[in-house]
């Protein structure tokens, strides 16, 4: 009913008949005791009906979808067409709706919006968390996505700055603005160097796990469960196993060649479209082709922008995040030889169901996709499994230091 509502506000201002926007309440409230009247007489499991399970996304998120544009219309400072302009031609006719959908999708009242009801459920799985570090994980998720997504590029007194600022370009190249000198070094340079640090030293979870928005938007404890859909849908199925497939090479091959060049048309100023480059291939994905992913995880299984090879700033950190430091560790390989329930690898939210086999043979576990959720850690029923990264390195060096004092 809420969708229902907004729906019709959204309209109402688009089309600006604004006086029937009244009217929708008394329906909405109607339709409402009606439908509590009747309640609701057949019940299922959204994780044993995958159709059920794409109808609760695409409910939730054209709901904040609908609430987010009737907010961004009714502040009258919204343009529909203004992510990627308006065209005229009948055969770009398409692009017009992408447009639309993604002039919502990158406003501020579309991020709080999600960041509301995600932060509820994301609340609960803090609270179903035993480890101390996995909470502080989400904890810290949370805050950079309301601090570092949300309030330091749009309403902060340093918002005009940010394309500056090492670190600060969260979504890679065209997070900002096109390939320019000003800021090439210090802005989109420093944030690429700053980032394969980290990601060298603590993995990739820093930026998949911590301060990109996606994570924030799959980990609550609806969202969690859809990982169910990595084993039984078809393409998810396809993906489980760190083994990196020829198809995830040649995507994630392409991506990048696509983006080296465009970030080269967008440094010459060339344009598509009449929008740079960079900005069009990096709204094209975040704001677009993200959420249809999100919205159809019944289908492809939870995680798909790790597992498919399409996100360019994942995989970037992914591969840092490999060369680098971090992995999982068991304290005895023996328990995981032993072990009758094997929770690490149904817990993984990416799939990678042969951490086992790794624990056995090395004592250790590490692959391009995995980014550290740190759901394994959780649920392992003897607490064998642990972090490893650059604080366990430090540790060891201190230790092998003292003990040869």
């Amino acid at each position: 009913m809420l969708l229902l509502i907004y729906t019709v506000q959204f309209f109402a201002y688009l089309l600006k008949i604004t006086d029937i926007v009244p009217l929708s309440y008394p329906v909405v409230i109607f339709l409402s005791l009606y439908r509590l009247k009747r309640g609701i007489k057949k019940k299922t499991n959204y994780l044993q009906n995958s159709k059920i399970a794409f109808a609760l996304l695409l409910l939730a998120f054209l709901l904040s979808w609908f609430i987010s544009g009737f907010l961004d219309l009714s502040q009258g400072n919204f343009s529909v067409f203004g992510q990627f302009g308006y065209f005229s031609y009948p055969f770009l006719a398409f692009m017009n709706f992408i447009s639309a959908f993604a002039s919502v999708t990158a406003s501020p009242w579309f991020m709080i919006d999600m960041g509301i009801w995600l932060g509820v459920i994301g609340i609960f799985r803090i609270i179903e968390y035993n480890k101390i570090e996995n909470k502080i994980r989400y904890l810290l998720m949370m805050f950079a996505y309301a601090f570092y997504s949300i309030y330091l590029p749009t309403f902060s007194p340093i918002s005009s700055e940010v394309k500056y600022i090492p670190y600060m370009w969260f979504n890679g190249l065209g997070t900002y603005g096109p390939v320019k000198s000003s800021y090439l070094l210090d802005g989109i340079i420093g944030t690429f160097t700053v980032t394969a640090i980290l990601s060298f030293m603590f993995g990739s979870r820093q930026i998949c796990s911590v301060t990109c928005t996606a994570p924030y938007m799959l980990q609550g404890t609806f969202l969690n469960s859809m990982k169910k859909y990595n084993r039984s849908s078809k393409v998810g199925r396809n993906t489980l196993t760190s083994r990196i497939s020829s198809w995830y090479k040649w995507i994630i091959t392409i991506t990048w060649i696509s983006l080296l060049i465009l970030a080269i048309l967008s440094y010459l100023k060339f344009s598509i479209l009449g929008n740079d480059p960079t900005m069009l291939y990096t709204s094209l994905y975040f704001n677009v082709i993200w959420y249809f992913q999100f919205m159809l995880m019944p289908f492809l299984g939870n995680y798909a922008c790790v597992n498919n090879g399409i996100c360019a700033w994942g995989s970037f950190n992914q591969f840092f995040g490999y060369l680098g430091l971090f992995k999982l560790k068991v304290r005895d390989p023996k328990k995981c030889l032993t072990c009758k329930t094997v929770d690490c690898a149904y817990a993984c939210p990416v799939g990678l169901t042969d951490m086992r086999a790794s624990f056995i043979k090395k004592g250790e576990f590490k692959s391009f996709k995995c980014i550290g959720v740190g759901d394994c850690v959780e649920v392992c029923p003897y607490n064998n499994i642990t972090f490893y990264d650059a604080r366990s390195w430090i540790k060891e060096k201190l230790h092998s230091i003292n003990f040869n004092l």
